[in-house]
């Protein structure tokens, strides 16, 4: 619903979705627990995999094996699974299973045996689930002859992996198309040819700024720039001062005088009757008038929306932004009066730029419904001009991070194979893979830096490789801050050449005949506006780079997600996040303006003739003060090196009368020291204002009681998340899956997700912590033999029948197993004990001293 408008009920959910992928608890419930989400994940992954297997049969091309690891594609693709990657998983899970990797006959305790050794219980006292993974096994071209149990190879695994998937079509994430549309295309066009049709709801998407769901995001960006230069330039408030005027000349010192005493007695008596007008102007102006001007513009700004909405829109942006500035009216709060003075005229010439800007929008989607549905033109404009573009590369990227995911799982069984090898037969490759994700779980990966991310963004890998979604607020606040950098230059270009400006520097030529001293007042006014435009441009360059950062960190656990107490506060109150637009906006503004100014009569100061003499003694100063700040670290530097060692001191007696001497130099200088940081969190926090995306106060000092100071940053968080839980790659993929079931009743079973699952376990072992049916055991209950790791508890009679299948079949039991596996862990850490050879694999690794070779390394570390 919240994504794509589909109304569907609970009971369909529990019914087709749950139903299908997911189960039902102990409790009476159903849920789809992070594997079964998985199972779905894969699903793209293994109809491509099945298809190169297809290819490669019908070709009569061999695929090359090593070790059973999995070989990458020759092509390089990164969106392509590895050729091998179903046979190599196969043999995993028969190595574990059976305790041999040959493939074998497929029959009911087969399928029964692999499923109790991954934990599956209750699914392998399943007669009925049992028959359906047989039959599911079973591809239409291969019948069985003479009652002859078929052969489980890579071809039937494959099989009975996708058979009930087939409904989708791996073309669609190749396609500029989105979800919905791949899903429901020809419903769409009123034509259903097969499957069901689903009931959406009107959700306004044009103005949809939860999930960005409107048709472009570049025409809602400008969209808010121009209502704000519209605001300014003919939606302004009176100021109250101008009704306490005085008819005098203002530059006598007397009317000067008075003119404050007469403002002071306005604001007041009066503040109490005029604000409030004030404020009930403002939010006429800015709530009532901006909601119509937004709603009626964005009308149009639909995908296949109705030729008359986009004709509001069109007369929307022409009636307040585009006429104003060639007509002049005053109704009611409205006036489109210009006023040549100051920068009035720039805020008229860029709205009425930002309007033509808009009208290009609808025109080109209007144009772009006559264009051939394939034409190159058409495609240049969904590429420049629509989010499917957007949404396509979200769809790229969900491929992308599945096949790392699984090429990072190959690398983890190879690693495995090549630290500690597969043994003399009773070590699994379950767990020895799980052994080695052990060693490598603490393995991080650095965030980019600001010019990586900008290459990254330049290229588009984070768009089509990581699916990173920036939210409209933080693009439209970009741009709102590059306005605010356009209008105070020429806000100081105003300045300079006004005539009063103009004549302060002739007075200053003046006051030394002969000698020039404007330079006094123009260099500190060039500097001031220059640090303040530097300023701009730090802050825009570094929000976006922010908020990628700030997504990933959340998608990998740098920081707290679901699991963690102060995530609660990032889901409640989401409609926070309508606060950043403005915040961004003038924070940026405040910032620069402060920093200008503050540089600007730093320097001022600095070079003014009367402050010369007190400027002097003050560099003075500071040259003592830094050469003695500089001895002292020199002295302590030697000092540090003789007597201590860390938290040790070598010498005493030294050390104690050091520090005595430290503590009474440090005493006094302690008030310079205070005077100096109060200053650094001064500018710091004058920095910080234009940051909303990240927090500058630290969670202790954050609260004053429970009232926080500074919740900008967790609002920024908020609009980040809420963008993300509707567009991960992972997000759209389920939702195309859920998707397709809501349309084929067909796609999916329970077959099909079990044969996935064992997929899953074979492949990621340590997923195995998050599967949550009734024999799970919690995490604290899990156990390590040797390198193998016991996965669940069995009912007694299931145990008993399990112990005497393996029996039968010359498999040793688990005690027998568990002690074998425990000696062989000691001779391998230790060099001594006798080593079991139960089955054989692979030859053992040579080994020095008792100790292989290629564990040598490991060992030594440990």
């Amino acid at each position: 619903m919240s994504r794509h408008g589909i109304e569907v009920t609970e009971e369909e959910v529990l019914d087709k979705i749950i139903g299908t992928f997911g189960q039902r608890t102990v409790d009476s419930r159903s849920d789809i627990d992070l594997i079964q989400l998985l199972a779905l994940l894969l699903i793209p992954l293994l109809l491509k995999a099945k298809q190169s297997l297809d290819q490669a049969q019908q070709a009569s091309n061999t695929i090359r094996r090593q070790s059973g690891t999995c070989l990458h594609r020759q092509k390089g693709d990164s969106r392509w699974p590895d050729a091998d990657i179903i046979e190599s998983v196969l043999r995993m899970m028969l190595h574990d299973a059976t305790g041999d990797a040959t493939l074998r006959p497929l029959t009911k305790e087969l399928i029964r045996q692999i499923l109790r050794f991954y934990g599956e219980g209750e699914a392998s006292n399943n007669e009925q689930l049992l028959d359906e993974m047989v039959l599911a096994v079973t591809p239409d071209s291969i019948t069985d002859i003479e009652g002859e149990p078929i052969l489980l190879d890579q071809h039937s695994f494959a099989h009975g992996l996708t058979h009930d998937v087939q409904h989708y079509n791996i073309d669609f994430e190749n396609s500029m198309t989105t979800n919905f549309h791949d899903v429901f295309a020809d419903e769409q066009k009123g034509d259903v040819k097969e499957g069901n049709s689903v009931k959406t709801v009107r959700t306004l998407s044009c103005i949809d700024y939860t999930a960005d769901t409107f048709r472009s995001k570049s025409y809602v960006v400008i969209l808010w720039v121009a209502w704000i230069l519209t605001y300014f330039s003919y939606l302004q408030s009176q100021n109250v001062l101008t009704m306490a005027k005085l008819q005098c000349d203002e530059f006598e010192f007397g009317c000067t005088l008075a003119q404050a005493k007469v403002s002071l007695a306005v604001l007041l008596y009066m503040y109490g009757m005029i604000s409030h007008v004030m404020i009930l102007t403002s939010i006429f102006d800015n709530s009532v008038l901006g909601s119509i001007f937004i709603i009626a513009a964005s009308a149009g700004n639909v995908k296949n929306a109705n030729p008359f909405l986009m004709v509001v829109g069109i007369c929307a942006t022409l009636i307040f932004i585009v006429l104003p500035f060639f007509l002049e009216l005053s109704v009611g709060v409205v006036s489109t009066k210009k006023s040549r003075e100051g920068i009035n005229p720039v805020l008229y010439h860029l709205s009425v730029i930002c309007g033509f800007v808009l009208l290009i929008d609808p025109v080109m989607n209007i144009f772009q419904r006559l264009l051939p549905e394939k034409s190159s033109l058409l495609m240049f404009v969904q590429k420049h001009m629509d989010n499917t573009r957007l949404e396509a590369a979200v769809k790229r990227a969900a491929s992308f991070k599945m096949n790392r995911l699984v090429r990072n799982a190959c690398d983890v069984h190879k690693a495995a194979e090549l630290d500690g090898g597969i043994g003399q037969g009773l070590e699994t490759r379950y767990g020895i893979a799980m052994l080695a994700f052990a060693k490598s779980s603490d393995q991080k990966e650095e965030l980019m830096n600001f010019r990586q991310t900008w290459k990254r963004i330049w290229n588009r890998e984070l768009f089509e490789d990581e699916g990173i979604w920036l939210t409209t607020h933080v693009l439209a606040g970009n741009l709102a801050q590059v306005t605010v950098c356009v209008l105070l230059a020429t806000l100081f270009a105003i300045v300079y050449s006004s005539e009063l400006f103009q004549q302060g520097l002739d007075h200053l030529d003046k006051l030394v005949p002969g000698y020039s001293q404007r330079w006094r007042l123009l260099v500190p006014l060039f500097f001031g506006i220059s640090c303040g435009q530097l300023t701009i441009i730090s802050i825009i360059s570094k929000y976006i780079p922010s908020s990628i950062n700030t997504i990933l960190q959340f998608r990998s656990g740098g920081f707290e997600t679901l699991k963690g107490n102060s995530f609660l506060k990032l889901r409640y109150a989401v409609d926070n996040s309508s606060l950043l637009f403005g915040s961004i906006f003038w924070g940026t503004f405040y910032t620069s303006v402060i920093v200008g100014f503050f540089f600007m009569i730093l320097l001022g100061i600095l070079m003014w003739p009367d402050f010369a003499q007190i400027v002097g003694v003050l560099f003075a100063n500071i040259i003592g003060i830094g050469l003695t700040v500089m001895l002292k670290w020199i002295v302590l530097r030697g000092y540090r090196r003789v007597t201590q060692q860390g938290y040790y001191r070598k010498n005493v007696v030294l050390s104690n009368v050091v520090n005595i001497i430290l503590e009474s130099w440090n005493l006094a200088l302690g008030i310079g020291y205070m005077l100096i940081r109060g200053l650094y969190f001064i500018l710091a926090a004058t920095m910080f204002i234009g940051r909303v995306d990240v927090p500058f106060l630290s969670q202790d000092a954050c609260f004053v009681g429970p009232i926080e100071l500074d919740s900008f940053p967790l609002i920024f968080r908020k609009d980040l998340l809420s963008h993300d839980a509707h567009r991960h790659p992972y997000i759209e993929r389920l939702g195309v899956m859920y998707m397709l079931k809501l349309r084929h009743n067909d796609f999916g079973s329970r077959a099909g997700t079990h044969w996935r699952l064992l997929f899953i376990y074979a492949l990621l072992p340590w997923m195995r912590k998050y599967r949550r049916n009734d024999e799970s055991l919690v995490i604290s209950e899990f156990k390590f033999a040797a390198n193998r790791m016991w996965t669940g508890r069995m009912p007694v009679e299931s145990e008993q029948s399990f112990e005497s299948s393996k029996q039968e079949a010359g498999v040793p039991s688990e005690l027998e197993m568990l002690r074998a596996e425990n000696n062989n862990l000691r001779m391998l850490l230790f060099g001594h004990g006798k080593r079991s050879h139960l089955t054989s694999s692979c030859p053992p690794a040579p080994s020095v001293s008792g100790v292989p070779i290629n564990l040598q390394k490991s060992v030594n570390t440990a």
